[in-house]
Protein backbone atom coordinates (compact mmCIF):
# COMPACT_ATOMS: atom_id res chain seq x y z
CA UNK A 1 0.00 0.00 0.00
CA UNK A 2 1.29 3.41 -1.03
CA UNK A 3 1.87 5.95 1.81
CA UNK A 4 0.38 9.40 1.77
CA UNK A 5 0.37 11.91 3.88
CA UNK A 6 -2.14 13.61 6.61
CA UNK A 7 -1.18 16.79 6.19
CA UNK A 8 -2.63 16.96 2.72
CA UNK A 9 -6.39 15.89 0.91
CA UNK A 10 -6.16 12.02 0.07
CA UNK A 11 -7.45 12.39 -3.33
CA UNK A 12 -5.09 15.36 -4.54
CA UNK A 13 -2.40 12.83 -3.69
CA UNK A 14 -3.55 10.22 -5.22
CA UNK A 15 -4.43 12.51 -8.04
CA UNK A 16 -0.58 13.67 -8.53
CA UNK A 17 0.79 9.71 -8.44
CA UNK A 18 -1.35 8.85 -11.19
CA UNK A 19 -0.94 11.62 -13.37
CA UNK A 20 2.86 11.39 -12.46
CA UNK A 21 2.50 7.68 -13.36
CA UNK A 22 0.76 9.13 -17.11
CA UNK A 23 3.48 11.71 -17.34
CA UNK A 24 6.30 9.58 -17.38
CA UNK A 25 4.63 6.65 -19.11
CA UNK A 26 4.51 4.13 -16.59
CA UNK A 27 0.68 4.44 -17.66
CA UNK A 28 1.14 4.69 -21.90
CA UNK A 29 -1.52 6.19 -23.92
CA UNK A 30 -4.86 4.08 -24.60
CA UNK A 31 -3.58 1.49 -21.60
CA UNK A 32 -5.90 0.54 -19.58
CA UNK A 33 -5.01 2.16 -15.95
CA UNK A 34 -5.64 0.02 -12.88
CA UNK A 35 -9.64 0.05 -12.04
CA UNK A 36 -11.21 2.05 -9.35
CA UNK A 37 -11.19 -1.35 -6.82
CA UNK A 38 -7.63 -1.45 -7.54
CA UNK A 39 -6.76 1.94 -6.44
CA UNK A 40 -8.44 1.63 -3.41
CA UNK A 41 -6.87 -1.36 -2.41
CA UNK A 42 -3.20 -0.05 -3.47
CA UNK A 43 -3.95 3.20 -1.86
CA UNK A 44 -6.16 2.68 0.98
CA UNK A 45 -8.48 5.16 0.17
CA UNK A 46 -12.36 5.06 0.19
CA UNK A 47 -14.15 4.71 -2.35
CA UNK A 48 -15.93 8.14 -2.72
CA UNK A 49 -12.50 9.48 -2.87
CA UNK A 50 -11.52 6.97 -5.36
CA UNK A 51 -14.20 8.57 -7.73
CA UNK A 52 -12.90 12.16 -6.53
CA UNK A 53 -9.53 11.00 -8.29
CA UNK A 54 -10.88 9.59 -11.58
CA UNK A 55 -13.19 12.31 -11.50
CA UNK A 56 -10.35 14.74 -11.64
CA UNK A 57 -7.93 13.02 -14.61
CA UNK A 58 -11.17 12.48 -16.57
CA UNK A 59 -11.64 16.47 -16.15
CA UNK A 60 -7.26 17.40 -16.44
CA UNK A 61 -8.01 15.17 -19.92
CA UNK A 62 -5.95 12.52 -18.63
CA UNK A 63 -7.92 9.96 -18.80
CA UNK A 64 -11.53 8.33 -20.76
CA UNK A 65 -13.67 5.81 -19.34
CA UNK A 66 -15.48 3.69 -21.51
CA UNK A 67 -18.55 2.53 -19.67
CA UNK A 68 -17.86 -1.36 -18.98
CA UNK A 69 -14.48 -1.43 -20.32
CA UNK A 70 -12.40 0.86 -17.64
CA UNK A 71 -10.18 4.19 -17.92
CA UNK A 72 -7.97 4.53 -20.47
CA UNK A 73 -4.65 6.84 -20.80
CA UNK A 74 -5.44 9.58 -23.73
CA UNK A 75 -3.54 10.28 -26.44
CA UNK A 76 -2.17 12.90 -27.05
CA UNK A 77 -4.39 13.56 -29.98
CA UNK A 78 -7.15 13.34 -27.62
CA UNK A 79 -5.67 15.56 -25.23
CA UNK A 80 -5.45 18.35 -27.75
CA UNK A 81 -9.08 17.67 -29.40
CA UNK A 82 -10.68 18.84 -25.14
CA UNK A 83 -8.41 21.86 -25.68
CA UNK A 84 -9.53 23.06 -28.47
Amino acid sequence: MVELKANQPRWRQVHAIIAERIRTGEYKPGERIPSLVALIEEFGIANATGQKVMRALRADGLIRTEPGMGSFVTTLEERQAVGD
